[in-house]
């Protein structure tokens, strides 16, 4: 009797779908937090399939990176006269969550590579948006559009009324049509006086070093070096870098919540707080950019429930820019939760891109961006309705 062997055959889009599955992976719970099983179990294979594809979990990242921000160019590029940014858009709410690659996991990557993939689909964008005669000037309005797309990686928001593809269509408009410079005249950023505290000293190092090459990416000894001191001299000041951590991100949203306080206090007219404590939080984010990638991409690091301390207060300070807002424009509140969440993301966008200047007129020019995208630049603009 004759027996025939069953032959199996790989899928010819195997890498395709370890790309995806490591992409969804990445998004959901960080990068540091996938391990290779992890997405092999997502595909249906054994962990080592996935090395004849990837060499290491960094390179899964790398294409995953490469991946979302190749799919969003396809998209931009599917433009059309009538409707320049629909296709970007579309794209976007289909891999709404993969949004979380280009503000958070890729600081993973070598700095150099994420760079290039970055200023290619901001090359795109600067094309679409630019005028006849604009030149890099429009790199800010680029930013912005992006910034606004990226905010939906980082809430669940629905809006139905108006649906999510009208108001994202709303507010990418009202970015692509921002300034191209500040207002305000030119001033450069004071280098300032330093704290002599050690504490401090510590604390603003390893804010700029987590910003720079992740938390994780970080040794108590790289904070150490840095403030000159011996690893061992740290334990006077911090327990772990945990505390590290968690004292500096309780510091950004102590300075956040006592300066809401005071825009409160200061008026009795919902409509000008919310015009004030945009510019308060814009002019934070530019001199504070090191902070708010923190505040925004390492929350995570911590234990569940000291993380949960600082992520209530969170959602309660966009919250009140969601019922200031109200006073302005009556949309329904998850389409100005919408709107509020892509001002704030655009803000910290504009402010952490890497060599920004940290004067008067950037913050000026990031106050303008978060304004506008709400409406209450001067044109007074309602969101879309159903």
């Amino acid at each position: 009797m004759e027996t025939t062997s069953v032959v199996r055959s790989r899928p010819a889009n195997r890498r395709e779908l370890i790309i995806d599955a490591a992409a969804a992976a990445f998004a959901a719970r960080g990068y540091e937090n996938v391990a290779m099983s992890t997405v092999a179990e997502a595909v249906g294979v054994r962990p080592s399939a996935l090395y004849r594809h990837f060499a290491n979990k960094e390179a899964m990242l790398a294409a995953a990176f490469e991946g979302y921000v190749q799919g969003l160019r396809e998209a931009l590029a599917a433009g059309s006269e009538a409707d320049r940014f629909g296709p970007l858009i579309d794209r976007t709410l289909a891999h709404r969550a993969a949004g979380r690659l280009w503000i958070r996991e890729a600081r993973y990557l070598p700095a150099d590579a994420v760079a290039a993939v970055r200023e290619s689909l901001l090359a795109d964008l600067d094309a679409a948006v630019a005028a006849q005669g604009d030149g890099a000037g429009a790199r800010a309005r680029s930013i912005a559009v992006l910034g606004v797309l990226l905010s939906t990686a980082m809430h669940a928001t629905e809006s139905t009324e108006p649906p999510m593809r009208s108001l994202l269509s709303a507010l990418v408009s009202r970015a692509a049509t921002g300034p191209l410079a500040a207002d305000s005249p030119s001033v450069a950023a004071p280098r300032g006086l330093a704290r002599i505290a050690k504490r401090e000293q510590i604390l603003a190092a390893a804010v700029e070093l987590f910003a720079a090459r992740t938390y994780d990416g970080v040794a108590l000894e790289d904070i150490a070096a840095a403030v000159d001191l011996a690893p061992s001299s740290l334990y006077n000041h911090f327990a772990s870098k945990e505390e590290i951590l968690s004292s500096a991100l309780h510091r950004a949203n102590g300075f956040v919540q006592v300066d809401l306080d005071e825009v409160l206090a200061a008026t009795d007219d919902p409509g000008v707080a919310l015009h004030a404590i945009v510019g308060r939080y814009a002019g934070f984010a530019v001199r504070h950019p090191g902070m708010t990638q923190a505040i925004v991409s390492e929350i995570g690091e911590l234990a569940e429930r000291e993380s949960a301390v600082l992520i209530e207060p969170q959602r309660a300070y966009v919250g009140e820019w969601v019922h200031l807002y109200g006073s302005v424009d009556d949309a329904d509140p998850a389409a100005r939760r919408v709107a509020v969440m892509a001002a704030i993301t655009a803000v910290n966008q504009l402010a952490c891109t890497p060599g920004a200047p940290r004067g008067a007129e950037r913050a000026a020019l990031v106050t303008t961006y978060g304004r506008r995208i709400l409406g209450v630049d001067g044109a007074q603009d309602r969101l879309p309705r159903a």
